[in-house]
């Protein structure tokens, strides 16, 4: 029986999202998901593995000849088209200046690349962690006006004309939601995009890099690429306009989906977003589509950074070659950490959020990735056996990136179709730990396990039993000296006093008179809750995390195991959804954790100055981010639609034969 309908929604429509730093990994996954067939070698991948890997678990080799077993049936291999968010920039860029005379339309792109490069001054204090641009202040930028209107301008007319796009007045929205055409996804637009970007890196990486993050600013912030409009600027837009690039791609799938008629009938697409790198454009994608799922690409630090180098240094352009290098290295840290949401400011790009909202994690171990295994151990036995782990005391081998592309399609396909590895599985709980923290600031779960991964704490960041947590506290009430759930420091019945000899009581009624106007109107019946350590910090000029009113997950975890009797951890493992401060590196260090895996890195110095601190390299903790499935795509790909027993019989038809029944006996049953 054919259960191919069931499975109908999820077959032919996927979108993946796929976000990371700079060279992580994410053009390893697009070349294999955009791959029309599987070759050999990545079909029979488990048999290459067993003859490498001698040592791997029953469960976890029984895990990887299913996956195999699923891709060698050819059906089940997708092909995705591959929608670059950049060549959705430029696709905005050309609408903005388009021409009919591939002239003027040539030079209406170089000339608007130096007219918004040259307003540099013009923006008002809170625009201007943009710049530098085209014609800005960076050494690069000279001389950037003069290839722009030549060299560049020049190699963009002949292309132009062969690229044959002819837009209308309307807005680009507007023209998309009319349009049929699927230019966006055919060869030639492809390969004018390639052309585009390459003429830049002529000049220079680095400007052409801004170029893309100065672009998707503006519309996300201004809803277009006017300078007149963006240079005005105004203090009502809101967020007016932080989804327009997140709608065009969504009207270009639509495209796709009509354009990608199969065999019968049924709109099939499979798409993946690369680059995507606004967390609340992914959130707009994982909204709208049930189908959605969201791909984060890690890597080792120092390798993903040889891997910027390495690239840079294969290309030829005109500029200082290590300055280009320098700036795009700031441009990766900034992009990835962006300060300016906690302003109010959402129109940058934020990598660290998107890491942190993703289904799936994958780790790319460029070091022989072909011959790379997790190692899966299900008893303590299992690694006093394993002479080669113990000689070299690595723990856990990340899977290679081909089979963790695998695995996720699959479990697309075939939800349940294997069970969840043990670092997902206790992930998993740390992740859905984490939203009983009360904290205001960031939500984090941990677990810390005995040596075998048997469960023995559980911790999220939060106040100690018998305090208000501060997600139910209200600033107002402080402020109206109601005394239930604030402290007497914060009541100010202290001596203490800052500085300039007022009290904290004080000083924050003195800061909530200045912004109470409309303060209610504003809430819209929320809370008005408040954080102690960033308003203590601030009064007191110091920026020390000491003051925070949390436990943080990972203590608290470890709290929990003395506080309900006490068990030994030595040689144990910490599961954290963001890896561990300073304080709580010490605390996992003293008590003899073995292995941390973490998900999100937090900020510090906690793993070169106290993890890797040992007087001897083996009493350091091995640290590991996290690999697989994880928040509600656990969820979505590991609960299969139907009970597998039912699936199977339904599918092949093998029943049991019951036993004849003798006519002396009574029917079952009745």
């Amino acid at each position: 029986m054919s259960l191919n309908n069931f499975y109908k929604l999820r077959k032919n429509f996927i979108l993946l999202g796929l976000t990371g730093k700079m060279q992580s990994g994410s053009s390893e996954i697009t070349k294999l998901l955009s791959q029309e067939k599987l070759d050999k070698e990545q079909i029979d991948f488990f048999t290459n593995f067993q003859e490498i890997y001698k040592d791997i678990s029953d469960g976890e080799s029984s895990k990887i000849r299913r996956i195999n077993d699923f891709f060698k049936y050819e059906g089940n291999w997708v092909k995705f088209d591959v929608l670059d968010y950049r060549n959705v920039l430029l696709l905005f860029m050309l609408h903005h200046n388009y021409d009919e005379n591939s002239q003027k339309f040539a030079n209406n792109i170089s000339s608007w690349i130096c007219r918004l490069g040259n307003y540099k001054d013009d923006y008002p204090e809170k625009d201007k962690f943009i710049t530098p641009r085209f014609g800005g202040t960076v050494d690069l930028a000279k001389g950037s006006d003069t290839f722009l209107k030549t060299d560049f301008k020049d190699a963009l007319e002949e292309p132009l004309t062969k690229l044959n796009i002819t837009f209308e007045k309307d807005t680009l929205l507007d023209f998309l939601d009319k349009t049929e055409d699927n230019f966006f996804f055919n060869e030639n637009y492809k390969q004018f995009a390639n052309l585009f970007y390459k003429q830049l890196d002529a000049y220079s990486p680095f400007l052409r890099h801004k170029l893309m993050h100065v672009s998707a600013y503006c519309l996300r912030r201004f809803g277009t690429l006017e300078i007149e409009v963006i240079k005005e600027d105004s203090e009502n837009l809101g967020l007016n306009h932080i989804y327009i690039i997140a709608n065009a791609i969504n009207q270009l799938i639509k495209i796709h989906r009509k354009a990608s008629l199969g065999v019968n009938k049924d709109k099939v697409a499979h798409v993946i977003i690369d680059r995507l790198k606004n967390s609340y454009e992914l959130m707009y994608f994982k909204e709208k589509y049930s189908g959605f799922y969201m791909i984060a690409s890690n890597c080792n630090e120092a390798e993903r950074k040889n891997r910027i180098k390495e690239k840079y240094d294969n290309l030829t352009f005109k500029t200082d070659k290590e300055e280009n290098l320098k700036l795009i290295s700031d441009l990766d840290e900034t992009e990835y950490k962006v300060k300016e949401f906690k302003k109010g400011i959402f129109d940058s790009f934020d990598v660290e959020n998107c890491v942190q909202k993703a289904d799936y994690h994958m780790y790319l171990n460029r070091v022989e990735d072909n011959k790379t295994i997790l190692k899966t151990y299900s008893s303590a036995a299992d690694k006093i056996k394993d002479k080669e782990l113990e000689k070299t005391n690595e723990f856990y081998v990340y899977q290679p990136h081909s089979l963790q592309i695998l695995k996720l399609i699959a479990l697309i396909q075939q939800p349940g179709l294997i069970t969840p590895t043990y670092i997902e599985r206790i992930m998993q709980i740390a992740h859905t730990t984490k939203l009983n923290s009360g904290c205001i600031s960031r939500q984090v779960g941990a677990v810390v396990t005995d040596s075998s991964f048997s469960v023995k704490g559980i911790g999220w960041n939060d106040v100690p039993q018998g305090q208000a947590p501060c997600a139910n506290r209200d600033l107002r009430d402080l402020i109206n000296n109601k005394e239930k759930d604030f402290t007497q420091f914060e009541l100010g019945n202290t001596d203490y006093t800052y500085d300039d000899g007022e009290s904290f009581n004080k000083k924050i009624k003195s800061d909530f008179v200045k912004f109470s106007t409309n303060l209610n109107k504003n809430l819209e019946g929320r809370p008005c809750a408040y954080c102690f350590k960033t308003f203590h910090n601030n009064y007191e000029g110091v920026n020390n995390q000491v003051h925070t009113r949390s436990l943080h997950a990972e203590e608290n975890a470890m709290l929990q195991i003395a506080k309900n009797g006490g068990q030994g951890l030595y040689n144990g493992n910490l599961f954290t959804t963001a890896s561990p401060c300073e304080l709580c590196s010490k605390k996992a260090f003293q008590l003899g954790i073995k292995n941390i895996f973490y998900i999100d890195l937090y900020p510090g110095i906690s793993q070169q100055h106290i993890l890797q601190g040992g007087m001897k390299s083996s009493s350091n903790p091995n640290v590991y981010q996290f690999q697989g499935v994880i928040g509600r795509g656990y969820q979505k790909l590991y609960e299969p639609f139907m009970t597998i027993k039912d699936e199977t019989i339904l599918r092949s038809g093998i029943q049991p034969t019951p036993k004849p029944k003798k006519e002396s006996e009574p029917e079952l049953n009745k």
